[in-house]
């Protein structure tokens, strides 16, 4: 059992049904972050997806930008999810020093961008991409990013099959505004959506919306020491029309971004 192999530091977080650990492999001392994810009815479904996602992604060329699954665990009441520890979260930095560089927020951009876009390759759409699900695995170093948090995450059936979803989920400040405002299906545009407010929010050190917002992109960048470049990317990211939102792979061809 998991108890006969790591021992628990400490609680790092906590959401919805599940928690999140930091815990010590008895045989070596080296530290993991563990999931422990409460496996009700309607969980058990995303559990399991979210254990499958993380093992597909481990196999996959997206692997160097996706917090990796070590091991799992299955209880009767809880699934475990042993993954490798990373040192803090783009909104722990934020909390710390503000806002980043551009040269910083740049370097988080482009293996954001490059990470998600292999996830929608593989059909898999992440639809709570944010500050706090972006991982740092040395802190400072803006180039060890990782995506994290697959609890709400989505799989197509296969390659090449449109991504078509309806329900909400993820954090409401981060949502596009197709997700919120109907009953209709969006598509993997939503994590651009996602990936622009996370640009909005380490260039500035500000949400660009606050829950309940007006549903209305962000035309005055208001702050003057932003380059225009940047400023470009965001409007481009933060389209209203997801159609028209700048593609995922495209982000790192950006000359803000180069």
């Amino acid at each position: 059992s998991m108890g006969d192999l790591f021992s628990v530091e400490k609680e790092l977080g906590q959401g919805g049904q599940s928690s999140v650990y930091q815990i010590k492999r008895k045989s070596d001392g080296q530290l993991f972050a563990c999931k422990s994810i409460r496996v009700t009815d309607n969980l058990e479904d995303q559990a399991e997806l979210e254990m499958r996602v993380l093992t597909k992604l481990s196999k996959s060329t997206a692997k160097s930008g996706v917090v990796q699954l070590v091991d799992v665990f299955k209880e009767q009441e809880y699934h475990h999810l042993v993954m490798e520890l990373c040192q803090c979260s783009l909104r722990d930095v934020l909390k710390d020093k503000g806002r980043l560089s551009e040269h910083e927020a740049a370097l988080v951009m482009k293996k954001v961008a490059r990470t998600v876009g292999e996830m929608h390759d593989m059909g898999i759409a992440h639809r709570d991409i944010n500050t706090a699900n972006i991982l740092l695995g040395i802190k400072e170093k803006f180039d060890s990013i990782k995506v994290a948090d697959f609890g709400t995450c989505w799989l197509s059936e296969g390659p090449g099959v449109k991504f078509r979803m309806s329900d909400l989920s993820g954090t409401q400040a981060y949502s596009a505004p197709e997700m919120v405002n109907s009953d209709d299906e969006y598509d993997e545009m939503v994590d651009v959506w996602g990936v622009g407010i996370v640009l909005y929010e380490i260039l500035s050190g500000q949400f660009a919306f606050w829950v309940g917002r007006k549903e209305v992109p962000v035309t005055s960048l208001d702050w003057t020491d932003v380059s225009e470049e940047a400023k470009d990317l965001i409007l481009q990211l933060l389209h209203l029309d997801p159609r028209k939102r700048l593609p995922i792979h495209e982000i790192e061809k950006h000359p803000w971004v180069v």
